[in-house]
């Protein structure tokens, strides 16, 4: 997110057996820390200046991993590949910070929420409600004007 605003996300699953899931959030850190450095790469042509992008864990396993240098036994069988987000967390062009499970906003891509928690993290997100909800969103908003827009077109050529 920059300045609360949603520039990239993806689900996708896994394709491959982790034996923990620290190895399995560990390699999703991973792909996630190639689109953002992406993102960054980005900013730095359009020269916009951010801060250290920040990348969030809900797991206090796999963000000790991407803070601790050399080989660490409990992930030895990670393929070195993954490492890459530890590499790029030690020359700070990344950081990472562990985040409560109850505010990890990204879980709206991936779990079955509840109403109110799915609701404040759509709304952290600032992604707009579908059509029919409650709220009024823009594109019911332009399909009633298309409608009002096309009979009145309509009743102009009968008339007309």
């Amino acid at each position: 997110m920059i300045d609360g605003n949603v520039l990239s996300y993806a689900s996708r699953k896994q394709e491959f057996n982790a034996l923990s899931t620290c190895e399995a959030e560990y390699v999703a850190m991973s792909e996630a820390t190639k689109d953002l450095l992406w993102l960054a790469g980005l900013c730095k042509e359009l020269h916009w200046t951010h801060p250290v992008p920040l990348l969030y864990g809900d797991n206090q396993g796999t963000i000790s991993l991407t803070l601790k240098q050399g080989k660490h036994w409990k992930s030895k069988h990670i393929d070195n590949k993954h490492h890459m987000v530890r590499r790029n967390v030690e020359l700070k062009r990344i950081d990472t910070q562990y985040v409560g499970t109850d505010a990890m906003v990204a879980d709206v891509m991936t779990k079955a929420l509840g109403a109110v928690k799915f609701t404040g993290f759509r709304k952290a997100m600032k992604v707009l409600p579908l059509v029919g909800e409650n709220d009024v969103t823009p594109a019911s908003q332009i399909a009633d004007e298309a409608s009002v827009t096309k009979s009145t077109a309509t009743a102009a050529k009968r008339h007309g």
